[in-house]
């Protein structure tokens, strides 16, 4: 039996969160906490990008009362588990960076290091990059 496996493991998204250039253990600690705070996203917080004509996939989701439960994998997994082609609820479908912006200033290196980290081999869905700086109170696009 894998560690760290529920009956709820199958209806989680599975999203690697990699470090990227130096962070030191405190702030990633306390990146990562804010990060798991977000692990359950309320479907009615969210709508569809489908319009009313589009025949949309998720017509029957339970917009008022479901949510979606996302798993992060700290430190990477990012090479998968050797059965996700059987079994999709071990695939990771996202990757998100984390940088600290005092130790990485330069963000264009940050930008080319995380795009290296997601042309990995065993990354086999396609990643979009998008830069967020954060500070403590502050999170700006």
């Amino acid at each position: 039996m894998e560690p760290d496996v529920s009956i709820e493991s199958g209806c989680m998204i599975r999203i690697a969160v990699v470090p990227i250039g130096r962070i030191p253990q405190a702030e990633l600690r306390e990146y990562v906490s804010m990060l798991v705070r977000h692990s359950r996203v309320e479907l009615s917080a969210i709508s569809s990008f489908y319009t009313e004509h589009q025949k949309s996939p998720f017509a029957h989701q339970p917009w008022d009362t479901g949510s979606l439960r996302l798993k992060f994998i700290i430190g990477g997994g990012i090479g998968g588990s050797p059965w996700e082609d059987f079994q999709s609820n071990r695939k990771i479908l996202a990757v998100i960076g984390l940088c600290h912006c005092p130790c990485s200033p330069d963000l264009d290196l940050v930008a080319e290091q995380f795009s290296a980290t997601c042309k990995d081999p065993c990354v086999h869905n396609e990643v979009r990059f998008s830069c967020w700086r954060s500070s403590r109170f502050n999170v700006s696009g």
